[in-house]
């Protein structure tokens, strides 16, 4: 037994500096510390691929136009998922980036082991009060005991995004998309029945459209019925309360009903462009790649929230509607790789790319959130947002914006759930049979997890 493991051990460390001497071919990397004119070279692992990827190396290449001390080598790791193995793979083998998008789950990770660095240690050497400036949920996001250890680097929220032209066309008011789950459905039932019996028009068009198992859709609407996530210590769930039987009975209950499809993928995004599907959810990040092939007037709107308590002899008071949105997308972090000036360049960037400006810039060009508040609040910021009002509904939701436990084991519940998600809209029993089972088998991953 003890030969197996030493043996397995060192296949092991064999597929990690395989994996190391990949990267370094692939990405042309040589051992050197000097790049382009002498200057200091710092390497940026990313996974912005894409009309994103563009607007990124756009801007990688003016900063290092801008300054002489450094030089950043942006690498393309292809995929999140790849780009975390990688990163992984490469702090055992002493290889890692100087730079690197990331999740909170393996930022945690890492300060455990001081593989990074503290940004606090940098911050308290500029004049400028960066962190009063960062929009506070994305402050909050990247804090640590205290201590902010990644900088919000491509954060998005979701959206509702509805066609404007199936609106008109079934007697619906193409300014006013559903504010509230209630009329979501009252609106996707006028659609769908418009579109199954007027002569003449296109039956496969359905009101509300979304992918299978999609954990985001259902912990947002969990916050909308005003429920929680996990405990406040990490150890217990509350998949079986009922906020999140109601969030997914809501789904059931519409796909019952045949006024809402599933699909897998980005199947539902396909059917939005297409004119089939008048309604969906996705992030604000959706639009840059759908808005091109969209030959129709659309609108983007906050998602709808839940009135708790309503009383139906009076109209919707907005004050009144409980709303709730959960921010995706990574960080960046700064590795602790022993060389100052590596550091040094490193902060130099993220402090450029997330300045007023530029941050307007990044957000404008991908529709990423901006990092910050000095960035919404400019004048090119204000400007955009005028000349494309669909821009607006991201920002307006930063007011009830939370973010997903960041828990080491965060990625492990979130596939499990996506289990009984599937599973749920498949044999359509009752919502409880699913969330209890979900609750049950999240709890016993969190009991023994160390946060």
């Amino acid at each position: 037994m003890r030969n197996f493991l030493i043996a397995t051990f060192f296949c092991w460390l064999i597929i990690v500096f395989a994996i190391i001497d990949d990267d370094k071919k692939s990405a042309g990397l040589a051992q050197v510390d000097v790049g382009s004119e002498g200057r200091t070279q710092v390497v940026f692992w990313h996974a912005m691929g894409g009309p994103l990827g563009i607007v990124m190396d756009d801007l990688v290449t003016r900063y290092n136009k801008s300054q002489s001390n450094y030089f950043i080598k942006s690498v393309n790791m292809g995929s999140y998922d790849t780009l975390a193995k990688k990163v992984l793979a490469s702090l055992v083998a002493k290889e890692a980036p100087d730079i690197s998008q990331n999740y909170e789950t393996l930022t945690k990770k890492f300060i455990r082991h001081n593989k990074i660095v503290c940004l606090d240690d940098l911050i308290a050497s500029e004049t400028e009060d960066i962190k009063s400036d960062i929009i506070p949920v994305l402050l909050e996001n990247n804090t640590f005991d205290g201590k902010l250890y990644s900088f919000p680097f491509n954060k998005s929220v979701p959206v509702l995004y509805y066609n404007k032209d199936i609106f008109a066309r079934v007697g619906l008011d193409p300014e006013q998309p559903p504010r509230t789950l209630e009329e979501m459905v009252k609106y996707c039932r006028t659609i769908t029945e418009y579109h199954r019996t007027t002569p003449g028009a296109d039956r496969s068009v359905y009101g509300y459209g979304c992918s299978k198992a999609n954990v985001w859709s259902f912990l947002n609407r969990i916050l909308q019925y005003g429920g929680k996530i996990v405990s406040e210590d990490g150890h217990k769930s509350h998949f079986g309360d009922q906020a999140a039987i109601n969030a997914l009975s809501y789904l059931q209950n519409m796909l019952k009903e045949g006024i809402a499809r599933e699909g897998q993928g980005f199947d539902h995004q396909n059917d939005f462009i297409a004119g089939k599907c008048a309604i969906i959810e996705s992030s604000i990040v959706s639009k840059v790649f759908m808005e091109s092939s969209i030959e129709f007037n659309f609108g983007v709107a906050p998602l709808p929230g839940y009135i708790i308590n309503p009383n139906p002899e009076l109209t919707i008071n907005e004050s009144e509607i409980n709303r709730g949105v959960i921010l995706s997308g990574s960080n960046i972090n700064i590795f602790n790789n022993g060389d100052p000036k590596k550091i040094a360049g490193a902060w130099d960037f993220v402090k450029w790319f997330t300045s007023t400006e530029v941050g307007a810039e990044w957000s404008i060009r991908t529709t990423y959130l901006p990092v910050r508040k000095s960035s919404l609040d400019s004048d090119y910021m204000q400007r955009a947002l005028r000349e494309d009002p669909n821009m607006a509904a991201p920002y307006v939701q930063l007011d009830y914006c939370h973010f997903e436990p960041r828990l080491s084991v965060w990625f492990e519940v979130r596939d499990l759930m996506a289990d009984h998600l599937e599973r749920a809209t498949l044999e359509m029993e009752p919502a409880e049979v699913y969330c209890q089972q979900m609750a049950k088998d999240v709890d016993a991953i969190l009991r023994h997890a160390s946060h």
